[in-house]
């Protein structure tokens, strides 16, 4: 029987958005020692150590609900056992999985599902006035909020994003910051596949094109 000393936790920042790999040894966790995993933008992502027996413990910062959560697992179930899943205790969404690196970076597959994906299955697609831009722009957002790419310069990296059939309004809820993301026309596409990063300035509105504003649509409930 092969033993692993090995397990890849992935882990989503709740600072800068970012899902990554990370590595997990069985012998960082001997005698009271506690093992740390940062992000590349600097923050805590967790803390790991070990009770006085076999049990394991993890301090996992949520990127849902902003809280710290604890799971504890003995020696089986986290060296031996398969896959574990850590969900968020207020919102029971997926937030990471610690295993084997093949069955982790499936389910982190499985859950970053494309937008596109997703909207369909709401029945969002007769409601954008051109779903393939739209779906395109929304991939390239998710990209650049997955890389930590998308966020507001008073340093909040958690913007709420409102969808319109046209357009996307992005909010920071920090300062009061607006940003307009524009969907409809390949003209719009060929702005935003451009853009690098998007940055909301401090308290301002801000558009991403060269466009004049808009009346603003309201949004249909489904």
């Amino acid at each position: 029987m092969i033993i692993s000393t090995y397990k890849t936790i992935a882990i989503r920042c709740p600072q800068c958005g970012k899902m990554d790999f990370y590595a997990l040894s069985r012998f960082s966790m001997s005698g009271t020692s506690v093992a740390s995993i940062d992000c590349e933008c600097g923050t805590n992502l967790l803390k790991m150590g070990r009770n006085k027996g076999k049990n394991f413990w993890l301090q996992v910062k949520c990127s849902m609900c902003e809280d710290t959560h604890l799971f504890v697992f003995n020696y089986k179930e986290l060296w031996l056992g398969n896959l574990q899943t850590l969900l968020c205790e207020e919102t029971g969404v997926e937030i990471g999985f610690i295993g084997e690196r093949e069955p982790v970076r499936k389910n982190v597959q499985n859950m970053n599902k494309s937008v596109q994906e997703m909207a369909e299955e709401l029945g969002y697609g007769e409601y954008f006035n051109n779903p393939e831009i739209m779906y395109r722009v929304l991939e390239h957002l998710h990209s650049l909020a997955d890389s930590g790419r998308l966020y507001c310069d008073c340093n909040n990296h958690n913007l709420d994003v409102e969808v319109y059939p046209d357009r996307m309004e992005l909010h920071c809820n920090d300062c009061g910051a607006t940003g307009i993301v524009f969907a409809e026309s390949f003209k719009d596409w060929e702005n935003v596949r451009h853009l690098g990063e998007v940055v909301l300035s401090q308290g301002s509105f801000k558009y991403f094109d060269d466009r004049k504003p808009k009346k603003r649509r309201k949004r249909i409930k489904k």
